[in-house]
């Protein structure tokens, strides 16, 4: 007896799945590899290699013995500063995360409409801006002991390595927000019902939930452990007024001590990825059997939302509160408060409030900065999106190169900002690759920088389809390269 013609069809698609397109395998490769390795690779290795050939860029060193150096003394207690600091912020990053993807998704809470705009307004703002706002707002002379008002209990403690970590873990609660709200949303309602079927108790069910969202759960981990490495934002104001040393702000200071100390720089960054490749084996091991995690398919349906009993969603609603005023609401009042105060040493009073420094601001003519900028922004943003949902499909498939893609693309989020800027300047401002002071460089730099994170953030989502879709996509008629791409990304 032969087959329907739609088991034959699905047959024949899952043959053509398997065997793809080849050349295009080929070419999507080759490109990503060459995007990866001219934007990433080359400028970090050209700096990183500072710390055992020193000469190489006509720089002067002692070549291996920096890392004896960065090993002892002020950068080995910067180290141990950052390493603590980043695993403590990325947990509590990730159980926020978890906890606001999981009312967003999963609730019928009217305030979690709202959560996707809280955290992207959270993602934009700079980390410099967020620190410098407690600072001036607590800081003695700032804008509460203008208003009388002193709080030395909670100043010791912003300004110490308890404010580093809360600014941290609040900084990047969106980047594990938006890895783990897709895992969230992608679970259907088959795991619950089959659970009240087979009377399986809630711990258990728990236990299963957790299990599935694990690849968004562990890449939530890895991004905000990595982007707390590399932060310099709060590394130059917090830590550094609270002498709380950590490796950022040490290499910092090694690129501009009097004489310069690239060599100690370099080998600090390399400590620094060591640190990091913690998080990245764990990522690695999961991303290795993230097909276990697959739980979105042609069969998926929708759960119903959870509705919260009335003490539950007054709970909620007052750590919402109080996270929009951890977040954004006291920083920003510090900010806003000390731009309208002409002299803090005056109080707050109606004689002592001006607009004066607004217009000095605008007579500096900021409009051609800020023009420039945002399109900057948008070029680079628009680049680093599109690598980086590529590459977050070469990730999700097992092979040597998604694994050294892997490493290269979490070595450059574990490293900070002013370190690739660096490498830039070494790698190509050389003959055979003149491109430094040129605004295609800046912009280079800028999407090679977000390329990483963005990868990271869509790695989650890309690991939660199922390879039945693009099965049923080819059956319905998709031609052959758009079912091999879309078989890339799932």
């Amino acid at each position: 007896m032969s087959n329907p013609p739609m088991v034959e069809s699905a047959a024949l698609a899952r043959s053509s799945t398997r065997r793809g397109l080849p050349w295009l395998d080929a070419l999507r490769g080759s490109a990503m590899s060459v995007a990866v390795g001219l934007l990433l690779i080359y400028p970090l290795v050209s700096f990183m290699l500072l710390s055992f050939i020193p000469h190489l860029f006509g720089q002067e060193g002692a070549g291996v013995q920096a890392f004896g150096r960065a090993l002892s003394g002020y950068s080995l207690h910067a180290l141990m500063n950052s390493c603590f600091v980043a695993v403590v912020s990325a947990v509590i990053s990730v159980g926020l995360g978890a906890g606001l993807s999981w009312l967003s998704q999963r609730t019928t809470l009217r305030e979690a409409r709202w959560l996707d705009g809280l955290m992207w307004v959270v993602l934009l703002s700079p980390s410099y801006l967020l620190a410098v706002g407690w600072m001036t707002l607590l800081q003695r002379g700032g804008v509460l002991s203008a208003a009388g008002i002193d709080l030395p209990w909670l100043r010791s403690f912003i300004m110490g390595p308890g404010g580093v970590i809360l600014v941290l873990a609040l900084k990047h609660v969106p980047f594990c927000y938006l890895t783990t709200a897709p895992a969230w949303s992608g679970m259907g309602g088959e795991l619950e019902e089959a659970a009240r079927v087979h009377g399986v108790g809630q711990r258990r069910l728990l236990r299963l939930t957790v299990g599935l969202l694990t690849p968004a759960l562990v890449a939530a981990f890895a991004v905000s452990m990595a982007e707390s490495l590399s932060d310099f934002g709060v590394a130059s104001t917090l830590a550094a007024g609270a002498h709380f040393p950590v490796a950022t702000y040490a290499i910092y200071q090694a690129l501009y001590s009097n004489p310069l100390d690239f060599p100690l720089a370099s080998a600090t960054s390399w400590l620094l990825l060591l640190i990091s490749g913690i998080a990245l084996f764990v990522q690695a091991q999961v991303s290795r059997r993230a097909r276990r995690f697959a739980s979105l398919t042609g069969r998926s349906r929708l759960l119903r939302r959870a509705t919260l009993r009335p003490r539950a969603t007054l709970l909620v609603r007052l750590g919402l509160l109080v996270l929009v005023l951890l977040a954004l609401g006291v920083p920003l009042l510090g900010t806003i408060s000390s731009a309208f105060i002409r002299d803090m040493s005056q109080g707050i009073t109606l004689g002592n409030l001006t607009t004066q420094h607004f217009v000095e601001a605008a007579h500096q003519g900021l409009g051609g900065p800020v023009a420039f900028s945002a399109l900057l922004a948008l070029g680079a943003g628009t680049i680093a999106v599109v690598l980086g949902l590529s590459l977050a499909g070469m990730l999700n498939r097992p092979g040597k190169l998604s694994r050294l893609l892997d490493l290269a693309l979490l070595a450059a989020m574990a490293l900070p900002g002013l370190i690739l800027a660096a490498g830039y300047i070494f790698a190509f401002n050389q003959p055979w690759l003149p491109l430094y002071g040129t605004v295609w460089l800046l912009g280079a730099a800028y999407a090679a920088g977000g390329m990483s994170s963005s990868s990271r953030l869509l790695l989650g989502s890309v690991t939660q389809l199922g390879r039945n879709l693009t099965e049923a996509a080819q059956v319905h008629g998709l031609s052959r390269a758009s079912v091999t791409i879309d078989n890339e990304l799932s």
